[in-house]
């Protein structure tokens, strides 16, 4: 039971006991950090409890397939990644429905703080008075911004950041990577199976090659050649930002909002606001990854490390060069300069000026 995944051995146990007494509670919430397996631990705790009294394996075989009828998922929907009315009201009813199979039905909300605050409010009766039959998993990479009501009304259970040696060992074991190569991503991930994840696939993103080519030429710049790169990223995401907007507009009108007052409609609108500030966050993240791993890279060529395990490895022959050239810093300064900049864009300094003043504080321009 759970031992396929990896890490959060409390959390594991804690659930193995609440399904073999017994105890497991209506409405839980899986919190913790992206990225370190909450969705896995909240299907396979839906298959365990699905399957609990079931010896012939009926419930198994169908769960493996993907199409048992007692186990519903719910995602954010389109490019603003919200969970939409008309799902959350579907949810709503679906809750009420005996089980058509087995002896629980289970529900499975991925990203719940991503409902709409007029949704979760509708919803604070079914989180705390489900059917006995029903299990409602919350899963939450950010319970903090949930409603304090709807928290109150879940039991919490809390994943913590995975073990770099975890992290190392799932690479090696899925993403056939070698000892080395793994352990020098899951440096970098953080503690999460999705940034490292991110790490591997981001050979294609056009902004990741703009911004590792104005690293590469650090200390051969000017300030006019800083400022574009800036406004070229920022331009980028602006543009991002507006792809999202336009996907809001066309979701405001496909949803059912006729019968909503209009506080409550203004409310909605400045959630959904609130919702593609973080999709520029997130994607102002990765950048700062990227850089992170820019400067990593140039300090394993410091100490003569093993070129193959380069998080950059298409960009080496130039790092060298931006190393021979005295373009390495220390990683505590790259990492107190990439939170200023995290900590600036959340007082909603614009893009631009973030973007520029992180590079100028990293030493591109020789004095």
């Amino acid at each position: 039971m759970f031992d396929h995944i990896i890490g959060n051995v409390s959390a594991k146990n804690y659930l193995k006991r609440v399904i073999e007494r017994g105890t497991i509670g209506n409405s839980l919430l899986f919190a913790g950090p992206e990225g370190v397996g909450k969705s896995l631990f909240a299907e396979s705790f839906a298959k365990e409890v699905i399957c609990f009294n079931d010896p012939n394996g009926r419930h198994r075989d169908k769960i493996q397939s993907g199409n048992h009828p007692d186990i519903r998922v719910y995602r954010p929907e389109g490019k603003i990644g919200m969970h939409s009315i008309a799902s959350m009201r579907q949810f709503s009813q679906e809750v009420y429905l005996s089980p058509s199979e087995a002896d629980y039905k289970v529900f499975i909300l991925h990203e719940a703080e991503r409902m709409l605050s007029y949704s979760a409010n509708a919803l604070l009766k079914t989180f705390e008075e489900p059917p006995l039959d029903t299990i409602i998993i919350l899963l939450s990479s950010s319970s903090s911004t949930l409603l304090p009501t709807v928290l109150s009304r879940c039991r919490m259970i809390y994943f913590k950041l995975l073990l770099e040696e975890d992290v190392a060992s799932f690479l090696m074991k899925h993403h056939q990577k070698n000892s080395e190569e793994a352990q020098a991503i899951a440096l970098l991930a953080q503690g999460s199976i999705g940034n490292a994840l991110r790490l591997i696939q981001q050979g294609g993103d056009p902004l990741r090659t703009m911004v590792i080519n104005l690293l590469s030429q650090s200390e051969l710049l000017t300030y006019k050649q800083i400022a574009e790169c800036a406004g070229a990223i920022a331009e980028q995401m602006e543009l991002d930002k507006k792809e999202i907007e336009d996907d809001v507009r066309g979701y405001l009108k496909k949803e059912a909002m006729d019968n909503l007052s209009a506080a409550q409609k203004q409310s909605i609108e400045k959630e959904i606001e609130g919702a593609v500030a973080m999709n520029i966050a997130q994607k102002a993240q990765s950048l700062f990854n990227i850089i992170l791993g820019w400067y990593r890279d140039l300090q394993m060529i410091g100490v003569n490390g093993n070129r193959q395990y380069a998080i950059h490895g298409d960009y080496l022959s130039v790092c060298e060069e931006n190393y021979h050239r005295g373009g390495s810093l220390p990683l505590e300064l790259v990492q107190k300069v990439l939170s200023e900049a995290r900590l600036a864009l959340e007082r909603s300094t614009s893009l631009n000026i973030c973007f520029e003043n992180l590079f100028l504080k990293l030493n591109l321009i020789k004095i």
